[in-house]
Parts: C-alpha cells; sequence; structure tokens
C-alpha cells in the first residue's frame, strides 16, 4: 500500500514516476549542479566572488543592479532562475532525442555537441544581452572550462537519456 505522500507525488505529478519523468529529472539536477558548482568555484577563484553573489547575478537578469542589494532572497531568485533554465534546456534535448532517437546512440557525441551548442547560446547571446560591457569575451584557460563544462552537463543529458552506466556497474 502506498503512503500517502508517495499518493500525492502520484496524483500531482505522475509524469515523474516515468522513465522520461525519471531521466527528466536526473539529468536536470546533474547538469543544473554541475554549471552552477562549476560557476561558483571559477567566480571564487577568478573574481573572489560568493555563490551569493553569482546567484545575485543570475537574478540580476529579473531585477536588474537591485539583485545584488537583495541578498538571500535575490540569490534565491537567482538559483530558481538557473534551474528554470536548465529545464529547459533538458527539454530541448529531451525533444530533440524524442524526433531523432539515433542521438541516444553516441551519447558521448552528441552530449558534446549539444553542450557546445549551449555554450554558444549562452557565451554568443543570452551573457552578452544581460552583461554587454563583459560578453563575449575570450578568457583563455577559463573560456576553455567554460566550454568544457558545457560539454559536460551535455553529456550528462545524452548519458541519462541513453541510459548508459559506468562501464564498472556492465562489469557487474
Amino acid at each position: 500500500m502506498k503512503n500517502m505522500k508517495t499518493a500525492a507525488v502520484d496524483s500531482k505529478l505522475p509524469w515523474l514516476r516515468t522513465a522520461i519523468g525519471t531521466r527528466f529529472l536526473a539529468a536536470w539536477l546533474g547538469a543544473g549542479t554541475l554549471d552552477i558548482t562549476y560557476a561558483f568555484i571559477a567566480s571564487a577563484w577568478v573574481r573572489g566572488r560568493s555563490a551569493e553573489q553569482v546567484l545575485q547575478s543570475v537574478a540580476s537578469g529579473w531585477q536588474g543592479s537591485d539583485a545584488y542589494a537583495g541578498g538571500v532572497t535575490s540569490a534565491l531568485l537567482g538559483l530558481i532562475t538557473h534551474y528554470g533554465i536548465m529545464a529547459v534546456m533538458v527539454l530541448v534535448f529531451a525533444l530533440a532525442v524524442r524526433l531523432r532517437p539515433a542521438l541516444l546512440g553516441k551519447p558521448w557525441i552528441s552530449g558534446s555537441l549539444y553542450g557546445l551548442g549551449l555554450y554558444a547560446v549562452m557565451y554568443g547571446i543570452v551573457l552578452p544581452l544581460r552583461f554587454p560591457e563583459v560578453f563575449p569575451r575570450w578568457s583563455g584557460w577559463l573560456s576553455v572550462t567554460d566550454i568544457l563544462v558545457h560539454m559536460g552537463v551535455g553529456l550528462i543529458m545524452a548519458l541519462v537519456f541513453a541510459g548508459k552506466r559506468s562501464s564498472a556497474a556492465h562489469s557487474r
């Protein structure tokens, strides 16, 4: 017999119990967490910015410069915005896979290429629209790591949707 909490999830979010829903959730959380963790580390190391400041920077898309005075509330808005954008990125990949299932035949290639596409959109369109004084830019090794992390974001999506496991899991 299902407990009340499980029954509530089943009735409100039935798609979550499906394979595609579970994979969407895993890809969304995995890719989103990799991306924001990298942003925290790179911003702290290169610019001396805190995680709160990074998230306020994301919230500034909604709040403008007021985000930087908004404290934890603005940071929370930034975190929600970040994961909202990532949900759209995962949804686009899921739709592409639905239209072209062959993309999952070689997830290392399709994921890497999708990640490069995400980098191009973020650094060529989204960030320059919000921060025209900073983007586009090429910052040597930092830009290389930006690209590699975006490729990793795409790889997470592709591997999760392909249902791939590590070689260690296959050997068991």
